[in-house]
């Protein structure tokens, strides 16, 4: 099996033609462009996202035959301290919002009916639903988002108890890095630094960086709690990333597809009446 054969970036028009007849499925990498501290390159989320949809478009090629469609390199960080980071791209939330309700309509329009959102971007979320709800109620085609900082949770929090590690991960860290590392991502293992994290202010020391569950703060956003997470002449990472490896990526990445796995196997013969669209 070659790139050619899931990517649709190097397919031509009549092999895509000629693909929807077996499969009406897209997987679309959804990520960003940022800084990832001194050791990875500012195109880690969108090497993750990809990497990830590439290894479920192959598991299930003989099943279902998804295609991986073009990645989106850009989310949203505008986020204080951290938008300070020479690297760091954002885009607005409505243009963001924008642009995914228009890539999927753009991927139904060819044919593909089933849309499935591989976000590698933690702020990502919020938007690719509300672009989703839009994308469902004008066209009832199927779309789902399947979110890296969710779903291998259980095998990061095993991960990091191993190796006597604090439950923090999401950015340039020891999970992020061993991840990105299996997908081909350079790692400067001369440039790593570990995370430091700034005084959560004495008010907030239960809620920040983790709130009870069904409390949720805007930590990143309120300047003296996002200090907390980007400390002046800080490494720009969230964890600590010493002792990655590609067998801590491996199995991030086994825990994050498989369930992805059984999705796009158990739609591939699901029948999708699209509503007749105008965009």
């Amino acid at each position: 099996m070659e790139d050619k054969d899931i990517f649709l970036k190097l397919m031509t028009w009549p092999e895509i033609q000629n693909r929807l007849t077996k499969t009406d499925i897209a997987l679309l990498p959804v990520g960003q462009t940022e800084q990832h501290s001194t050791h990875l390159p500012i195109d880690v989320d969108n090497i993750i996202s990809t990497g990830l949809a590439k290894r479920v478009a192959i598991e299930t090629y003989d099943t279902a035959m998804p295609v991986v469609a073009p990645a989106i390199p850009f989310g949203y960080s505008n986020i204080p301290f951290f938008r300070d980071y020479p690297g760091v791209f954002s885009l607005s939330p409505d243009t963001l919002v924008g642009v995914y309700e228009d890539v999927a309509l753009s991927l139904i329009r060819m044919g593909f009916k089933k849309i499935i959102f591989i976000n590698g971007h933690a702020p990502n979320p919020p938007f690719i639903q509300e672009a989703m709800r839009r994308v469902t109620k004008e066209t009832n085609a199927f779309l789902a988002m399947c979110n890296f900082f969710q779903i291998p949770n259980k095998e990061v929090a095993t991960i990091l108890e191993e190796m006597d590690r604090p439950p923090v991960w999401g950015h340039a860290c020891l999970i992020e890095t061993s991840v990105s590392h299996v997908f081909g991502a350079e790692v400067r293992d001369g440039d790593i630094r570990e995370a430091t994290l700034g005084d959560v202010p004495e008010e907030l020391k239960n809620f920040v960086p983790a709130s009870p569950e069904g409390i949720t703060l805007p930590s990143f956003e309120y300047e003296e709690t996002a200090r907390v997470y980007w400390p002046e002449n800080g490494s720009g990472s969230k964890g600590n990333p010493e002792g990655y490896s590609k067998e801590i990526g491996e199995r991030v990445i086994r825990a994050t597809t498989s369930p992805i796995i059984e999705l796009v196997d158990s739609i591939k013969d699901m029948k999708v009446a699209l509503k007749d669209f105008s965009k």
